[in-house]
This record gives structure tokens, C-alpha cells and sequence, in this order.
């Protein structure tokens, strides 16, 4: 991926870092300058010599640091052209994994987006939903129930009832880009819960109370209420995620 048709390498200004963790420390290096935009989608970074220069590191811990970000999606490789930037949605999508504070705008237009697609989802399954898609929602909501002190178990679970909802339109395409966000919904979810165990359990209990208003909803069939309910349920989850990542 080049940059508007340039090869130039971009270099920002690069801090040494202590001999502890070396790769982990460059790599959140490398993150922090993309979420001040010093490092953009589709630049191109110095070459690993060059690196290793400006971090005052070796290289081993420069190739640690690329491959763990090209393997999360923050960077890819492009032969032998270098190492680049990745296009905008894959930054936005680990800026949450990697926990980076994030601008007011990106988190709304992942709220915003996030909105659009998920109440329809609930209307239209609603609609179509057979008595297997139902049935699937019914037993994540009870294996959540049980798991509201897992946060790990829970946000699995969490993340497949909103793909559950989406399959249940019969709308590929809608299917399609609720899939293409599942990523940006794992991080969300990962976010909200990650806090103080009480906190954590507090939220999981919210967010599953929620999940049953939208099964009941959908159990009746009634379009508009479902997708009420799901806007009432993300109107939650959003303003979790907008304290945890304004903080």
C-alpha cells in the first residue's frame, strides 16, 4: 500500500527505549504515532536498519515488534516494497484492541455505524427469524447468565448473539457487513469489560438484561420494538465505551 503514489519513506520522530520489553515498547511506540496521526494509513515506515538508529535497538527486537503489529493487522507488508500503515478502518479497529485513546470523532463514527447497522439487524430478524436462530439466542443468553463473571467467556458469547441476530435476517448483504465489523465489535465489547471485577460484572449483567428485552422483542415478532430495544442496548454500550476511551 503507497502512499498517494510516493515511495518516500515517513520518519516521524522516534524515542529510544530501555532494554525491558523491548519488542512490546516498540511496537506501542509505532501504535502511539498512528494514534496521533504522525504515522498515517498507507505510509510507508523507515526500513529496519534505519529503525533500529533512531529506537537505538537491535534488530531482532524491531522484526518482533513489525511481525506482532503486521500479525494484529496494524501493519502489513508489501514485498519488497516495505512495510506500511494499514488502511483506515483496520487502524481504527486496532487503536481499540491496542486500548489507544481514540478522537471524539472516530468513537461516534464507530458508535454511528455500529447503530445503523445493528437496529436494523434486529428489525429484520424480527421479521424472518426462524425458531433455530431463536432457539440459539435463547441458549447464548442463559450460557451468558452463567458466565457474568467470565469476562472472557462472556464477551465470546456477547459477540456471537449480535452475528446470531444478523444471520437471522436472511439478508446477505447486511450478514456481510455486520461479519466485515465483527472485529470492531470484539474490540467494543473487550473495552467495556475491561475494568474492576465488580464493574465488569455490573456491565455484563446490564448488557445481558438488555440482550433479553431485544429476544423477547424478536420473539414477538414485533419489528419496531426490536429494534428499539437494540437501540436502547447500544445507547448503553455506547456511552460505556466513550468513558473507557476518553479517559
Amino acid at each position: 500500500m503507497k502512499n498517494s503514489g510516493t515511495n518516500v519513506s515517513v520518519s516521524p520522530k522516534f524515542k529510544s527505549v530501555s532494554r525491558e520489553t523491548l519488542s512490546d515498547a516498540i511496537a506501542q511506540q509505532i501504535v502511539g504515532l498512528i494514534a496521533r496521526n504522525a504515522l498515517k494509513p498507507g505510509d510507508r515506515l523507515p526500513a529496519e536498519r534505519a529503525l533500529c538508529t533512531e529506537l537505538g535497538v537491535g534488530r531482532t527486537s524491531v522484526r518482533e515488534a513489525i511481525k506482532s503489529l503486521v500479525a494484529t493487522g496494524v501493519l502489513i507488508r508489501e514485498g519488497t516494497a516495505g512495510t506500511f500503515v494499514a488502511d483506515e478502518s483496520r487502524v481504527l479497529e486496532n487503536k481499540l484492541n491496542w486500548g489507544v485513546k481514540l478522537t471524539g470523532q472516530e468513537i461516534e463514527h464507530i458508535i454511528e455505524t455500529r447503530a445503523m447497522l445493528e437496529m436494523n439487524s434486529a428489525r429484520w430478524a424480527a421479521l424472518r427469524a426462524g425458531e433455530d436462530d431463536l432457539k440459539a439466542l435463547t441458549e447464548l443468553h442463559e450460557q451468558m447468565q452463567l458466565s457474568l463473571d467470565d469476562a472472557e467467556r462472556f464477551h465470546d458469547l456477547d459477540v456471537e448473539f449480535h452475528l446470531v441476530i444478523a444471520r437471522a435476517t436472511q439478508n446477505d448483504i447486511l450478514i456481510g457487513m455486520v461479519q466485515a465489523m465483527r472485529s470492531h465489535l470484539s474490540a467494543w465489547i473487550a473495552q467495556r469489560l475491561s475494568v474492576r471485577k465488580g464493574e465488569q460484572i455490573r456491565r455484563a449483567r446490564i448488557s445481558n438484561d438488555g440482550h433479553m428485552k431485544i429476544l423477547d422483542r424478536l420473539t414477538d415478532r414485533d419489528d419496531d420494538a426490536a429494534a428499539r430495544e437494540m437501540e436502547r442496548h447500544l445507547g448503553i454500550a455506547s456511552n460505556d465505551l466513550r468513558e473507557r476511551l476518553r479517559l
